[in-house]
């Protein structure tokens, strides 16, 4: 048996351990994630007390094309942005419908797309650029209709382009959600984290959504 000032010792040898292991950046993106699950949650509440999705065929229909316009925190913030990452995502959904969800209809959805976003930096008297393309896939879920909520991962490279040219690996997970007020055009939010390094994507990105 471990002796009692032993076992304190040992459980706050592990909260330390747990603190240095976390970084800053962690704790901020877990936060935000937090933050950004309770408002859908939320929502979704509030908006399906009285009434049923008839399935996310609406939103994403087989074969169908999105395309997403957004503008998002620079990831490098260790220098001067000169402007928020601007970034073009295009995406195709390969299946939709997949399952029965009761109330929320044949639910379900996966896509593949791309993702390119552009951000320029100040260092001094150094000015570079970064152009983040990635490929990425999702999984969507219609809580309400016309409310496409998802989740995925992405990976790709890092550009830096300046006197020289450097590339990063970026590879991590992303969630969002779009909501259309018409057939075709909506807005969306997003949240993103790198898992190869903290300066490789936007953090957190909102704009415009298109459906073709």
């Amino acid at each position: 048996m471990w002796p009692k000032n032993g076992r304190e010792n040992m459980f706050f040898g592990i909260l330390f351990a747990v603190r240095l292991l976390v970084n800053r950046k962690q704790l901020i993106f877990i936060i935000q994630m937090k933050k950004f699950l309770l408002a859908v949650i939320s929502m979704v509440t509030f908006a399906t007390a009285n009434a049923a999705t008839s399935g996310i065929e609406d939103v994403q229909p087989d074969g169908g094309f999105n395309m997403g316009v957004m503008l998002g925190v620079p990831p490098c913030d260790d220098v001067d942005a000169k402007f928020a990452m601007t970034s073009l995502d295009f995406n195709w959904t390969l299946t939709s419908g997949m399952f029965n969800a009761g109330k929320f209809g044949q639910n379900g959805a996966i896509d593949l797309g791309l993702y390119y976003g552009f951000a320029p930096y100040s260092a001094g008297d150094y000015d570079f650029s970064q152009h983040c393309v990635v490929a990425r896939g999702a999984f969507h879920f219609e809580f309400v209709q016309n409310l496409d909520v998802y989740a995925g991962m992405f990976g790709g490279s890092n550009l830096f382009i300046g006197d020289d040219t450097d590339s990063k690996p970026c590879i991590g997970a992303f969630a969002g959600a779009k909501y259309f007020f018409t057939e075709h055009v909506g807005v969306k939010v997003e949240f993103g984290h790198d898992f190869y390094k903290d300066h490789n994507y936007a953090p957190i990105a909102a704009g415009l959504a298109l459906k073709f």
